[in-house]
C-alpha cells in the first residue's frame, strides 16, 4: 500500500530543497521575466479555488512561494549571464512535480515525474533549459500507465533517469532542437530534432510532428505524429491523435492511437475520457493492447496544487484481452513566479 510516509518524504524533500536554494551558493537578487509552456494536460486557470479556514500563512505555502521566486531568479540570472543584458519583468519559468500510487489487483506501485523549463527571453526567445525525470522514455507509444512507474513513489524518484538539455527554438520553421545528456553513469548524450505544423479552421484544429533523435545508448529513431481536435463548446472538446516511432537498435515500430474527450465542468474541475490502441512489430504492426480510462482533476489550492484520480482498464493481447483494472491517484505541484499570489 501507499503509506503516509511517502507523502511525508516529499513534504520534507520540498522543504529541504527550499533551504538549499536559499543558501548563499544560490542566493541571488531576483529579477523577473519570460513565459513558458510545459506541454501539460493540466487545466489553465487563474481562479483561486480553496477558502482557507483562516488567514495563517502555512509552512507549505511559504515553501512553495520561496521555491517559486527562486526559480524565477535562476531563470532571469541565467538569461542575463548568457545574453549580457539584464532580464526585466516577471518570469514565467515553471517546474512541475507529479507523483502518486498506482493500485491494481496484484500490487501497489508508484511513480514520480519532474519537468522543468527555464525560458531565456533575451536570447531572442529561442533558448530553454529543459530538465525531465523521464528522459530515457523514448517510446511513449507503448506506455500503458505511467512512464516512471516503480515499486513505490520513493523508488521512482530515486531511480529516475533525469535528462538535462538546452532547447533551441526556431519559431518561423516550427522547429526545435534539444542537445543534452541523461544524468547517469557514464553520462549519456542525446540529440533531438522536431518540426511541428498546426492550423485552425473554425472550431477545428489539426497538428502534426516529425521527429528524429539519437541517443548514445538507445541508438537512432524517427517519429511521426498527427492529431485533430474539435472545440464543441467553451467547456467541451474532443479529438484523436496518432503517432508511430521506429527504433534502429531494436528494429521495431511502435504505434498508438488515442481518442479523447475533455470536459471542463467549471473553473475547478475537469473530466477527461480516453480510449487508446497500441501496436508494435518489425515489418508490420500487430495489436499489443487497448485501454480506456477516466481522469478527474481538481484544483485543491489556488492554481498550483492539483489532485487527479484515474481509474483505467487495460486489455493485453498476450492475456487474451482480459481486463486489468488499475487506479492512479496523483498530486501535481506547480512552481514558478506565475503561481505566487
Amino acid at each position: 500500500m501507499f503509506f503516509r510516509n511517502d507523502y511525508a518524504f516529499f513534504s520534507v524533500a520540498i522543504y529541504l530543497f527550499s533551504l538549499l536554494l536559499s543558501s548563499p551558493i544560490f542566493s541571488v537578487e531576483p529579477r523577473f521575466d519570460s513565459e513558458i509552456e510545459l506541454g501539460s494536460n493540466i487545466m489553465d486557470s487563474k481562479d483561486t479555488t480553496v477558502d482557507l479556514d483562516n488567514n495563517d500563512f502555512f509552512w507549505w505555502q511559504h515553501t512553495h512561494q520561496s521555491v517559486s521566486e527562486i526559480i524565477g531568479s535562476w531563470s532571469n540570472n541565467m538569461d542575463t549571464f548568457l545574453s549580457g543584458k539584464p532580464s526585466l519583468g516577471k518570469s514565467d519559468s515553471q517546474v512541475e512535480i507529479r507523483f502518486g500510487p498506482i493500485l491494481d489487483k496484484d500490487a501497489t506501485t508508484g511513480f514520480f515525474e519532474f519537468h522543468a523549463q527555464l525560458k531565456l527571453p533575451n536570447t531572442k526567445d529561442r533558448l530553454r533549459l529543459v530538465i525531465e525525470s523521464d528522459g530515457d522514455s523514448i517510446t511513449p507509444e507503448n506506455v500503458r500507465n505511467e512512464a516512471t512507474e516503480n515499486s513505490s513513489v520513493i523508488n521512482s524518484a530515486l531511480e529516475s533517469n533525469f535528462s538535462a538539455a538546452v532547447r533551441y527554438i526556431k519559431s518561423d520553421l516550427g522547429a526545435d532542437i534539444d542537445a543534452g545528456v541523461l544524468v547517469d553513469f557514464p553520462l549519456n548524450p542525446f540529440l533531438r530534432l522536431r518540426f511541428r505544423q498546426h492550423d485552425r479552421e473554425g472550431s477545428w484544429t489539426w497538428h502534426q510532428k516529425q521527429e528524429a533523435f539519437a541517443y548514445y545508448s538507445e541508438g537512432l529513431g524517427v517519429r511521426y505524429g498527427l492529431g485533430v481536435n474539435h472545440q464543441f463548446s467553451s467547456s467541451l472538446n474532443y479529438g484523436s491523435d496518432f503517432s508511430i516511432v521506429w527504433l534502429d537498435n531494436k528494429g521495431l515500430f511502435y504505434a498508438r492511437e488515442n481518442f479523447f474527450i475533455h470536459h471542463y465542468v467549471n473553473s475547478k474541475n475537469k473530466l477527461s475520457y480516453q480510449l487508446s490502441f497500441l501496436q508494435s512489430g518489425e515489418d508490420g504492426l500487430i495489436p499489443d493492447s487497448f485501454l480506456y480510462n477516466l481522469q478527474y482533476e481538481r484544483f485543491l489550492h489556488e492554481d498550483w496544487l492539483i489532485g487527479q484520480v484515474k481509474p483505467q482498464f487495460t486489455h493485453e493481447a498476450e492475456e487474451n484481452y482480459s481486463g486489468n483494472f488499475s487506479l492512479t491517484l496523483s498530486l501535481v505541484i506547480l512552481f514558478g513566479p506565475k503561481y505566487v499570489h
